[in-house]
């Protein structure tokens, strides 16, 4: 998975990624205060639709979150990796 360019308009799926990394949090801006755009983890939309639809385990998905946000981003592996993933799964289910 990597980060790509922010869908133009999102679906109810979407919209609910978008919450989850959002209260995820990766890279803190979120935690930092107000002011940071809703749309700050949009790049990730597309790629873990992508993802969610070969059915990955939540430990390869966790993996894969945790690789971009290292690569992509450039950071730390951020901490609640897995339990991001599990929410990210059931938004398909």
């Amino acid at each position: 998975m990597q980060t790509s360019s922010p869908p133009r308009s999102l679906s109810p799926e979407a919209l609910r990624i978008r919450e989850i990394l959002n209260e995820w949090d990766p890279i803190g801006v979120h935690h930092i205060g107000r002011g940071w755009p809703a749309d700050e983890y949009d790049d990730l939309i597309l790629p873990i639709l992508g993802a969610l639809e070969s059915a990955p385990t939540a430990d390869d998905l966790a993996a894969e979150l945790r690789t971009v946000v290292e690569v992509d981003y450039g950071l730390p592996s951020p901490g609640g990796c897995h339990d991001v993933a599990r929410s990210l799964l059931a938004v398909t289910r």
